[in-house]
């Protein structure tokens, strides 16, 4: 029978070399349960972020950063070259009466058809 290695102790010893490889290892283990066992750390953390205050709070640090600094350099810019204006995607028209809101009214427009394609079921 193997002759089994004493317990480690709570802390590790001054000189390394005191400590055979597996009191080494049972000592990791105990303080990697220890560290597994405060699980609260976690979510605590995210839970102010997540707050309004601490949103609120975080601007406001970005803003003073950008006021004393200046922008950062770093931004993305994509850009890309198109040629002519804009098609008009908008498959909708909202016309809105302010003296009269009851006659507001939203058209939704079909977007057309690609040629060659069934049209959609249930429509006329």
């Amino acid at each position: 029978m193997p002759p089994s290695s004493p317990a480690p102790p709570g802390e590790p010893p001054a000189n390394p070399e005191d400590w055979t490889d597996e009191q080494w290892l049972a000592w990791l283990d105990q303080t990697d349960a220890d560290v597994a066992d405060d699980s609260d750390a976690g979510p605590r953390l995210a839970a102010w972020r997540s707050h309004p205050v601490g949103g609120v709070l975080g601007a406001a640090m970005l803003g003073l950063r950008d006021a004393i600094y200046g922008r950062p350099d770093d931004e993305v810019a994509i850009v890309q070259e198109a040629a002519g204006d804009p098609p008009n995607d908008d498959l909708h028209d909202i016309r809105l009466d302010p003296d009269h809101p009851e006659r507001s009214e939203v058209v939704v427009h079909r977007r057309p058809l690609a040629p060659g394609s069934p049209p959609p079921e249930g429509s006329l």
